[in-house]
């Protein structure tokens, strides 16, 4: 109980400080641009994406309060496109804008994208810059980048984690877009808020962490969510299964079969040559190439693109394939000890595959020996969320087995765990509505008497007022001589009763002010009285 009413707190303070912030919102005369870009979308957007659209666009042209909206989507369900026509917008506005991605195999392919869209060969010649690791401030190539970036002859940039670095600023920042937020760890959270201070920010996730998931439900974020997949695509069937070298074979000779490739996923760098050794061991033949993140700068990327033009069977690789590759050709993936990974981990890796039409299999496989009563919970939650669009579900799910962790502090899972998710969510929105007042608990009347019977507030049990008129319970007395007709008297004693603020009442005293003259002392008084009764 007390979590969540220290937790509505925070909720709270976030509200109130979120809708104190105003800049000036996006030109709407600039939109008629923004749908010409739109048409050059290469596929027809799904109804949800519709609506992603229609969110961003209200956010940033018909609201003056920053833009902070999470765009929940599955893995492939064209949440790029819906931060292409924000970026776009931005730009097109005269302001800059910038992509942060988790990796530099994920922000080499965005920045790919976006060059092909609206870079330099283009009919809207926007400079588009990439900035990732490697290109550090003591670089020449980084110190170059940063001084036309704060100079604004960059429009657009797309970087890894070095978009949060100290020295980093930018000319006229508009909008920040995420992807995949949950890859990055608090203190780099930290560092956001303070860049994003007063500036839109569009956050990505296809399987957002506990505590984004909760600051989205409990309304902090706005959240669009896009459940509708691309026609055509299937479901990608999921096995999990303890690790066996006679199903390794099948999966794989069953995909080479039809021409296809296979990713195989293992936990540790240490472990990519044992591997490799097995997969030769029962494919001599096979070709096999590496991608993890200790590889020369660029390699990883390299090596991927090597396999994305097929000139490989097995893509051997660690977690930096989890984001952004899309291989359509590649529909078989195999995750070697899954009990080591986490909950969005598996989801976004399993995502990898089925980005067409044809049927795509994942196989979780694990070590009974290393199984943890979490880790148990989290396969078999891969084996029962296998349908498009269950991004948010796994989120959720993950959300009941970790918890939900502090909104503002460093935790980041918690309480929700103890309690079970939904009773949590249902005590939270009882702490915050009685914070905000909106469930007020039921108290007795109150008798204020003050000497001389100035500013009298009573209740009479037979009903009738101290001065012998007939009222209806409480008395609020105006003097005779201030307000001579009975009838109106009466009215406006009514009207001064029901008053539900301070606000309310201020403003009926100053009616009588315009209409009756200076408001005689007694009365003066009673106001004061009300003020306090109220507020308490």
């Amino acid at each position: 109980e007390v979590s969540t009413v220290q937790m509505a707190e925070d909720v709270l303070a976030l509200y109130a400080t979120r809708e104190t912030l105003n800049r000036p919102p996006f030109d709407p005369s600039f939109e008629g641009k923004v749908k010409e870009f739109a048409k050059t979308f290469a596929f027809d957007p799904t109804p949800d994406q519709k609506k992603c659209f229609e969110d961003v666009e209200n956010d940033m042209v018909w609201r003056s309060r920053p833009m902070d909206r999470l765009i929940c989507g599955d893995v492939g369900f064209g949440k790029t496109e819906v931060a292409m026509r924000a970026l776009f917008r931005a730009v097109i506005n005269g302001r800059q804008a910038a992509l942060l991605a988790p990796t530099g195999v994920l922000a080499a392919q965005h920045y790919k994208n976006i060059v092909k869209r609206v870079g330099e060969g283009t009919e809207y010649g926007f400079r588009v810059a990439l900035l990732r690791g490697g290109m550090g401030k003591n670089t020449k190539k980084g110190r170059e980048l940063r001084a036309a970036i704060a100079a604004g002859d960059v429009d657009l940039v797309v970087g890894t984690h070095a978009l949060l670095s100290n020295g980093m600023s930018f000319k006229d920042l508009g909008l920040l877009t995420i992807d995949e937020e949950q890859r990055f760890g608090v203190n780099q959270k930290e560092r956001l808020k303070l860049i994003c201070n007063c500036v839109d920010v569009l956050t990505l996730s296809a399987t957002p962490i506990p505590r984004t998931l909760q600051m989205s439900l409990s309304g902090i974020r706005d959240t669009s969510t896009i459940r509708s997949p691309p026609p055509m695509r299937k479901p990608t069937i999921s096995y999990v299964q303890e690790y066996e070298e006679s199903l390794i074979r099948d999966a794989i000779e069953r995909e080479l079969a039809r021409g296809g490739q296979c990713y195989y996923v293992v936990p540790r760098i240490s472990q990519l040559e044992g591997a490799e050794t097995m997969l030769k061991k029962i494919f001599p033949k096979l070709r096999v190439i590496q991608a993890h993140g200790r590889m020369a700068r660029g390699a990883a990327e390299e090596n991927v693109a090597a396999f994305a033009e097929g000139n490989y069977d097995v893509l051997l690789a660690t977690t930096v394939i989890e984001n952004g590759v899309d291989i359509p050709r590649v529909n078989t993936m195999i995750i070697q000890n899954a009990q080591a990974f986490g909950m969005s981990t598996l989801y976004q890796l399993r995502g990898r595959v089925g980005r067409s039409d044809l049927q795509a299999y994942a196989y979780f496989f694990h070590k009974n020996d290393f199984i943890t009563e979490q880790s148990a919970q989290r396969l078999r939650a891969m084996a029962d969320l296998h349908e498009l669009g269950s991004g948010f579900d796994v989120a959720n799910r993950d959300l009941e087995i970790r918890g939900a962790g502090s909104l503002l502090g460093t935790e980041q899972s918690g309480m929700a765990a103890r309690v079970g998710f939904d009773l949590y969510m249902r005590m939270l929105k009882k702490s915050m509505r009685q914070l905000r007042g909106l469930d007020l608990p039921v108290v007795p009347r109150s008798n204020v008497l003050l000497p001389g019977r100035e500013g009298c507030i009573e209740w009479v049990a037979d009903g009738h007022g101290v001065n012998g008129d007939s009222t209806s319970g409480t008395s609020y007395l105006i003097p005779e001589s201030y307000i001579e007709n009975s009838r109106e008297r009466s009215s406006e004693e009514s009207l001064a009763r029901l008053a539900e603020s301070t606000q309310r009442l201020v403003e009926i005293t100053n009616t009588w002010r315009d209409t009756y003259g200076p408001i005689p002392a007694e009365l003066q008084v009673c106001h004061i009285l009300f003020d306090v009764v109220i507020l308490d």
